[in-house]
């Protein structure tokens, strides 16, 4: 993410994943989850589908419209219309990080399966992990949750649909293009890459060529993310910033006490020039020194270039970027009642150095036990949920909401 403002999105700005690809139930247009809890997640809604029918979907965003995540979730359930038509057994799981909120919303014929208190019990639990930084821990929390009581034998029951599991995929006039969105929000993005180095490339013409160099540096990762992910649209700002910083690193330089033209000493030769630990941290490759001699009166100008990819920290006693950590301690073991401390032991590769840095464990989260609970008969007509079919689900509002 490239801006400091927090995404906000409407009920029509929410992403039906599983209608791009039927394998798919959770959306996450934030990327707040990581790749491998989205894929658990999914293997595991997939078998909700499969043994129940249940049309179990997943929202965890940042934020959304007017904050009222009990309409939102309402009205997202409404417009994909959830449920299949004999059952109306769809529910929502919905999660709005930057809010502080979650809900989950049943449809009427998931509302005996999963009551309201059973669903404000998983809402309370997984909002514990919420509040301690733990978004996927949380999410997998109310899915597993919510998966037991909708996969239970007597649950199954009440819940199967004679309808196949995406029997309306591909016929509703709903699809949406998400390739051409793509393209299009690529354009974007793109664009507002390029304007962000035009503006810095103006803002620091007035600093020296290694402070400007810098500058541009840190929009490398930016720039090279945005590439990838505007299907090399990006590239108009990517390969400009490469071009740049390779001409204020290698160009030829004047030097600042005569006016002559300085030359760049190469690998071997530059070694004359640096001290053991700057020797050290090239031979690690932790930093690359560039350095700059001027024939004519010998001033020597010595470059660092932090290399980023390598883990070294600088040492706290010699300087050098060449601590490594060499072992990874527990101290004491967290409980669910207390906090447990560990220390990390770093050695330098210069000066052989040792320290050691302390830090805490956060506490076990308390087990939660959801009984299984068995559910009522009934249920509406719904238009499918799964497929981009997305005719009519109902919802009376059942299921709970909470914050953290």
């Amino acid at each position: 993410m490239f801006s400091c403002i927090a995404a906000v999105h409407g009920v029509d700005e929410i992403p039906n994943v599983h209608v791009a690809d039927a394998r798919r139930y959770v959306s996450d247009p934030d990327g707040l989850l990581s790749p491998a809890m989205r894929d658990s997640l999914d293997r595991a809604i997939r078998n909700v589908w499969t043994q129940s029918s249940a049309e179990l979907a997943v929202v965890v965003v940042d934020r959304i419209e007017g904050g009222d995540i009990d309409t939102f979730a309402t009205d997202l359930f409404t417009k994909w219309g959830m449920g299949k038509k004999d059952k109306d057994n769809g529910i929502l799981y919905i999660v709005a990080i930057g809010d502080r909120r979650a809900a989950i919303r049943t449809g009427y014929g998931v509302e005996g399966v999963v009551p309201d208190v059973l669903a404000g019990r998983i809402i309370r639990s997984s909002n514990m992990r919420f509040k301690e930084g733990d978004v996927d821990g949380g999410v997998a929390e109310a899915v597993d949750g919510l998966s037991h009581l909708l996969t239970t034998p007597g649950a199954t029951e009440e819940l199967m649909s004679e309808y196949a599991n995406d029997q309306g995929a591909g016929n509703g006039a709903d699809n949406v293009d998400l390739f051409g969105i793509w393209v299009d929000v690529s354009k974007v993005i793109a664009a507002l890459m390029l304007i962000w180095l035009i503006i810095v490339l103006i803002s620091s013409r007035k600093q020296g060529r290694y402070a400007r160099y810098m500058k541009l540096k840190q929009l490398q990762l930016p720039a090279l993310v945005v590439a990838f992910a505007t299907i090399g649209m990006g590239l108009v700002a990517f390969i400009p910033l490469m071009v740049i910083m390779r001409r204020l690193r290698v160009a030829p330089r004047k030097c600042p006490n005569c006016g002559n033209a300085m030359k760049r000493l190469d690998e071997k030769a530059d070694n004359a020039y640096l001290t053991p630990a700057q020797d050290t941290e090239e031979r690690l490759n932790s930093v690359d020194y560039d350095v700059w001699l001027c024939p004519n009166c010998g001033e020597t100008d010595i470059l660092p270039y932090v290399n980023e990819t390598k883990s070294y920290t600088p040492c706290p006693h010699c300087g050098a970027r060449a601590c490594t950590m060499v072992a990874d301690r527990v101290i004491a073991k967290p409980t669910t009642m207390s906090p447990g401390r560990g220390a990390k032991v770093y050695r330098c590769l210069n000066c052989k150095n040792v320290n050691s840095v302390a830090y805490n464990i956060p506490k076990l989260p308390p087990v939660v036990i959801v009984p299984p609970v068995g559910g009522r008969g009934g249920g509406f007509g719904g238009g499918g949920f799964s497929g981009g079919s997305f005719g009519g689900g109902m919802t009376g509002g059942g299921g709970a909401s909470g914050g953290w």
